[in-house]
């Protein structure tokens, strides 16, 4: 049984078994199904040859319901990110040519229906109208059909972006037979009460078409927030009693700061994380102010749908003191190694290099089968995989290297920084410059100026080390993964 069979199985048999809460309402299997046969009928009379669909996907039910409807329909999804200016969806959706596009209305902008018209592909509208979900046409075929005579991505299922950390993001693609693979021993009878899942994340990333797609297949209640707010969020896991559950680490640097009671999570046996660094002393304090073990994990959209490393909580207790700050173990099927950045050579257990992967399912090809990440990581004897950094952080000042993170590390012994990230600026005599910009703490907002750190920064600094700009800001700019984007770091900083 392949996930679309899985899917249409699911919502056939699901009844009025609870599939999706969003917000006050919660959607059943059959609600689900009956919109995913509308969806799918819509589909075929409008683009009988099934190209891929680009779907601006948004934490919500009827975007959800979309997703599991093209699973049903077996059609290649292509995820837009709706946390994006509106002219980067269009750009997108031009840069894509996909043959149908389906949005909310709101992401229907005057934009986006011109540049589905430049390539001729048709547009649906999806609604949520106080739970009933239904899809329209919005555009029928017009214009010249400039889009490309063959797919692009003959066996995906779904096609993803990374996170735009560092850069601009990448196509990855999920094929079919990693998103069958979820459904291969999930064959038996929808239970009539599923776990509950609470989704923070953007379902449009690798982790959200991961959640999506056990969602369908076990199947799981899927529980959904749009914006991450961590009082509703302790809220929804003390409601549903998850055992579970977990948060990126600016949320739980954000549930650190919120006083969110230790009581909200009395059923809770663990929290989980992932997707970007938290640091030991951070682990330390989020354990001791809630008694709770943080299991962490570690991949990459290129590495797969699943965690190539992560904490068991047989690992936590035998090891969770000894190595804190570990992502954890490689993972069944997945092998390590630590290589020389020069030479691609292998370094020493213990000492740090270019962390490089090998895994049957990854979504891209290394050559000889490894893969090689921009992470700067340590190996230790025992298995423990530590992540130090990434590589494309070092920049080089006028020959000299300088370690961004160490940039930042040196900012926040400040007591008044609550948040700083550091970032290369381009600098025609020297190539490249340290700048960093900080969040303050609220105590310190009217006490701690630009100069005062500039100061704490040369006392602490090799001279090309120390920033050459340091910028106080409200709020530092994210991803949809809440990780800082560097590309719009750059900008602030040369604003």
């Amino acid at each position: 049984m392949n996930i679309s069979e899985r899917l249409r199985q699911v919502m056939a048999e699901g009844g009025a078994t609870t599939a999706i809460t969003f917000e006050d309402r919660t959607y059943s299997w059959s609600r689900l199904g009956a919109f995913s046969q509308a969806l799918s009928r819509l589909l075929e009379a409008i683009d009988p040859a099934g190209s891929p669909a680009a779907l601006v996907l948004r934490n919500r039910a009827v975007g959800a319901a979309a997703m599991f409807g093209l699973l049903a329909a077996r059609r290649t999804g292509l995820m837009i990110t709706p946390i994006q200016p509106a002219a980067g969806v269009c750009a997108d959706v031009l840069a894509l040519k996909p043959g149908v596009v389906i949005a909310e209305r709101e992401d229907w902008t005057p934009g986006l229906d011109d540049a589905a018209r430049s390539i001729g592909a048709r547009g649906l509208e999806i609604f949520d109208r106080d739970g009933e979900l239904t899809v329209s046409l919005r555009l029928s075929p017009t214009g010249d059909d400039s889009r490309a005579d063959s797919n692009p991505f003959p066996n995906a299922a779904v096609v993803m972006s990374t996170s735009g950390t560092t850069g601009a993001a990448k196509r990855v693609p999920l094929t079919w037979e990693e998103a069958d693979s979820y459904a291969s021993r999930r064959e038996g009878p929808v239970s009539a009460e599923p776990r509950p899942l609470v989704q923070t994340n953007p379902l449009v990333t690798i982790g959200g078409i991961y959640v999506l797609l056990a969602c369908a297949a076990q199947p799981l209640h899927l529980v959904l927030m749009e914006r991450l707010d961590v009082r509703k969020w302790a809220d929804l896991v003390e409601r549903f009693k998850l055992r579970r559950t977990g948060l990126p680490p600016a949320g739980l640097r954000m549930l650190l700061e919120s006083g969110v009671p230790k009581a909200k999570f009395a059923h809770v046996e663990c929290f989980t994380t992932g997707s970007a660094p938290f640091s030991a002393d951070e682990i330390e304090k989020l354990e001791s102010t809630y008694g709770k073990p943080l299991l962490y994990s570690y991949g990459a959209t290129e590495l797969g749908t699943t965690p190539v490393a992560r904490w068991t909580l047989d690992l936590h207790r035998e090891w969770g003191a000894a190595k804190r700050g570990s992502v954890g173990r490689a993972v069944e099927g997945v092998s390590f190694r630590v290589v020389d950045p020069v030479t691609c050579l292998g370094v020493p257990a213990g000492e740090e290099g270019v962390l490089e992967v090998s895994r049957a399912t990854a979504l891209v090809a290394g050559e000889g089968g490894w893969i090689r990440t921009n992470d700067l990581a340590v190996l230790d004897q025992d298995g423990f995989l530590f992540i130090k950094g990434r590589a494309d952080d070092v920049i080089i000042r006028g020959g000299f290297k300088v370690p961004l993170s160490e940039v930042e590390a040196c900012l926040l012994q400040h007591d008044g920084v609550r948040r700083v990230a550091a970032v290369g600026l381009p600098d025609a005599r020297l190539g490249e410059v340290p700048a960093a910009a900080v969040v303050l703490s609220p105590e310190a907002k009217d006490k701690v100026d630009e100069a005062e750190l500039m100061a704490w920064a040369r006392e602490r600094l090799a001279p090309y080390k120390t920033p050459t700009r340091i910028k106080i800001v409200e709020e530092l700019p994210l991803t949809q993964m809440l990780k800082v984007s560097r590309p719009q770091l750059r900008q602030l900083l040369t604003a």
